[in-house]
């Protein structure tokens, strides 16, 4: 007690002696002028945030007791708490992983070199690239930069973002940010490259990098409610294009800025938001995000910064593609097992997803299968070439929940280009086994009229009449004296001052495309551009209409015929277009270009010309001569094959030019032979050959490819035989050996006629290939065998003496039988 007295006497004159020296030396400083400690008091806003923080623990406490009592009232089955359990669990895993990779993205922000040592398995683009260099200098610009940024970022989203959300609904008038904070975490340039080759001369292209894990804080506010989002991660590769260079100050005149696939988003959810952090619901809401990242940043989209007035904006953010990649999907092996099976082993439900920057496809679902076959066509327009890949994506399809991945792979768009066919089984990453086909064509842009003519002829001979024939380029700019939408009560929609809000819709078939609206004007101008792929440009035609967003009606539309474009310059026009009824006027550039398996043409029809500085306004400058078209170093007058590992053929296509004029004209009767592989028919590679030491006729059957397997079947086992016509009797006929489950056979097979020199250039092959039946399928008689058939006349076979060089002929199908037929109809309706 005496000790408890003591204690608290000195407590009580140390407090007074504190307050005493408080009033003397003025805030705890001594009449010496020595500054005195100050005793730590606990402030109240540290009192409330505890007390929260207690009263949340207990709320949560308490509402688990609730729940588990609840169960137990309402005679729930166990089942409902494992499956509560379980969403528990595998939420605190997903939560555990995303904290993890943040922690170690910020670590490495802050020390790289530890961080990449500590985790070998992340590490950045330059050390697995030698092209691609470092780049410190401008990550500690960035740091330095980054508070800057931050303060720019929340004016333009509070002066430009908010009030556009505001006004496009109702329901968003009350939408504004509450917060907005970047944090102090700056993204980071994980390497850079600089392309050299490839490059036009008035341009810089490099390729950076992003790598953003920062501790930004964003939150909105709608009436009473708050949400928000937090942990921002941004990986991906964005390029930077710099054209037109000029010759004076700035000596850039613009910059263009997009991902060439898109990057990997992931962030968290705060508040009302975060509901959405649910199985499902999350992989849902981050989609979203990712499509509208795709749809303002990833190709074909484009971000411009025009440098220098009078720039063609439009020809900066909307460039000319390049080309078309054909990528036919043909099937998949050895797939893992992702469904369990009870009383057998578990299988799979395969579909395929393919991307190309923002374009995206998706295969069918192939059931309880390891080795689905799709056999599908897809066509994806290419805008980059250097650095662009295709991602291939394997899914087990779960309904109802997330589809279970079976791998992805990656293809370079560059080294198709580079062998114009590509005929490949890529091994599936991030998978202990698997393997899917594909067979991949590519097709420049041609502005001549023959081109046409040789891709319907690829299309008939490829029975894909689904596959496209050129490309519809369609830039819309402006409009003009756009009518009201009520004309009736038009002078009382003027003093409202309800004007329309116009969009564009284009339509070409079944495919769609929309411009953004533009708010409150009769004179909208959008400066968008959209691709057409076209099947047929002698019947399709372009269906233009001006809608009004408010009312859904449409204020005008024209109809322009495709083939109007064929007979025009460069098969482009721009010009106003007027619309049906009205006066008003719709501006717009059609561009029309025909599919070509040749080299590719450059017209510079999109060449920013660089600008003069003392123009007094914008200017169109004459357009240089065009240069002779080089020849392409990819193409080569011979077949190239390079086997991979697990023995997959590459192709490399020859130069159709100069397949075009050494092949002999031949009656239409007459196969016509070519020089190299076509990917879409159904083909054999034969050499014919006469020994004169033996006097014999030698023909060598080398293979064929895309043979079509009968109905209701995935493959074939094919044989060739051969008759020595118009002879149709043994010493007449030979056959090759049968190749079991192929449709892409290889024999190299030598058989052997015994016929003179002179005899031999009377006479003809007729060459079958068949299908090798069971004896029961030969006595049901329920198909013919036969998967393709061609004749050769040896007489119009140049000097076959001499001639011991691969031939390819096309082969005919054989509609003799009814199955048959629905054979070939099937196949038809997969393309």
């Amino acid at each position: 007690m005496a000790d408890s007295a003591e204690s608290g006497a000195e407590g009580a004159g140390s407090s007074a002696g504190g307050t005493a020296g408080s009033a003397a030396g003025g805030d705890g400083q001594a009449p010496g002028g020595e500054t005195q400690p100050s005793p730590t008091v606990p402030s109240r806003l540290k009192v409330n945030e505890d007390l929260l923080v207690l009263i949340k623990k207990y709320a949560i406490q308490l509402g688990i007791l609730v729940v588990v009592w609840l169960v137990g009232y309402w005679a729930f089955s166990v089942s409902w708490i494992m499956l509560g359990l379980f969403v528990w669990m595998w939420r605190e895993k997903k939560q555990k992983a995303k904290e993890f990779k943040i922690k170690t993205a910020r670590n490495a922000a802050q020390n790289e070199q530890a961080t990449v040592l500590a985790r070998l398995e992340d590490l950045p683009s330059w050390v697995y690239f030698p092209d691609v260099e470092r780049a410190e200098w401008l990550n500690k610009i960035l740091a330095q930069l980054w508070p800057y940024v931050g303060r720019y970022v929340e004016d333009i989203l509070r002066s430009s973002v908010e009030p556009v959300v505001k006004d496009s609904h109702e329901m968003l008038r009350s939408f504004q940010f509450s917060n907005i904070m970047l944090g102090d975490m700056p993204p980071r340039v994980g390497g850079i490259q600089v392309y050299t080759e490839h490059v036009h001369r008035n341009e810089i292209i490099l390729d950076m990098e992003i790598m953003y894990a920062g501790d930004c804080d964003i939150q909105i506010r709608m009436k009473r409610f708050l949400a928000g989002i937090q942990d921002l991660q941004i990986h991906g590769t964005l390029r930077v294009v710099m054209k037109p260079l000029v010759k004076f100050s700035p000596l850039i005149g613009g910059i263009t800025v997009f991902f060439l696939n898109r990057p990997e988003i992931d962030f968290n959810l705060t508040n009302l938001a975060d509901v959405f952090d649910f199985p499902g619901l999350s992989s849902l809401l981050k989609g979203i995000v990712a499509d509208q990242v795709s749809n303002f940043m990833v190709l074909p989209n484009r971000y411009p910064m025009p440098l220098i007035p009078d720039l063609e904006v439009a020809k900066l953010k909307y460039p000319m593609p390049v080309g078309v990649l054909r990528i036919h999907l043909k099937e998949a092996k050895e797939l893992m097992r992702a469904d369990v099976g009870f009383m057998k082993k578990g299988k799979s439900d395969p579909y395929c997803t393919l991307q190309v920057g923002a374009q995206s496809f998706k295969s069918k679902t192939i059931e309880n299968t390891l080795e689905p076959r799709w056999n599908e066509y897809y066509e994806a327009v290419v805008d980059q070439l250097e650095g662009q890949t295709m991602q291939v994506n394997m899914f087990d399809e779960d309904p109802g929940s997330k589809d279970d991945p079976l791998g992805n792979a990656a293809v370079s768009i560059s080294e198709v280009v580079k062998m114009g066919f590509s005929d490949v089984w890529l091994p599936l990453e991030d998978a202990t086994t698997g393997q899917v086909h594909l067979r991949m064509s590519w097709l420049s842009l041609s502005s001549q009229m023959e081109a046409l003519d040789k891709m319907e002829k690829v299309k008939r001979i490829a029975d894909a009449d689904a596959l496209s024939s050129a490309l519809l380029v369609v830039r819309v700019d402006s409009a003009k004296n756009l009518p009201p939408s009520d004309k009736k009560n038009f002078l009382t929609v003027k003093k409202s001052g309800s004007d329309p809000n116009p969009y564009v819709e284009l339509s070409v078939a079944q495919k769609h495309w929309k411009t953004k609206p533009q708010y409150n004007t009769y004179e909208p101008v959008w400066e968008e551009a959209f691709n057409f792929l076209i099947q047929n440009p002698l019947h399709q035609e372009l269906l233009a209409e001006v809608k009004d967003e408010k009312t859904k009606k449409t204020l005008g539309k024209k109809v322009i015929s495709v083939k109007s474009l064929l007979t025009l310059d460069k098969m482009s026009t721009k010009r106003p277009f007027r619309l049906d009824g009205t006066s008003a006027e719709l501006h717009m550039e059609l561009i029309l270009r025909i599919l070509s398996s040749e080299a590719d043409e450059s017209d510079d029809l999109d060449e920013i010309e660089p600008i003069s500085p003392t123009a007094a306004g914008p200017s169109t400058p004459a357009a240089p001569p065009t240069e002779p078209a080089q020849p392409s170093p990819a193409s080569s007058t011979e077949d190239r094959q390079a086997n991979n590992s697990n023995g997959s053929v590459v192709r490399r296509r020859n130069n159709a030019a100069n397949a075009s004029t050494t092949t002999p004209t031949r009656p239409k009767s007459e196969p016509a032979a070519v020089d190299g592989p076509n990917p879409y028919a159904s083909q054999v590679q034969l050499s014919l050959h006469h020994s004169a030491d033996t006097d014999k006729l030698l023909v060598t059957v080398h293979k064929a490819t895309n043979l079509m397997p009968q109905a209701n079947q995935k493959m074939c086992d094919p044989y060739v035989r051969i008759y020595l016509q118009p002879d149709k009797n043994r010493s007449g006929r030979k056959k090759t050996s049968v190749v079991k489950d192929n449709v892409n056979p290889a024999w190299d097979e030598t058989l052997e006629f015994p016929v003179t020199l002179a005899e031999a250039k009377q006479r003809s092959l007729d060459i079958v290939i068949k299908n090798k039946r069971s004896l029961f399928e030969t006595i049901r008689g329920n198909s013919t065998g036969t998967l393709g058939r061609v004749e050769v006349d040896l007489s119009k076979v140049d000097n076959l003496a001499t001639q011991n060089n691969p031939i390819w002929f096309d082969l005919k199908q054989d509609f003799g039988s009814l199955s048959r037929s629905s054979s070939v109809s099937s196949y038809r309706s997969e393309l």
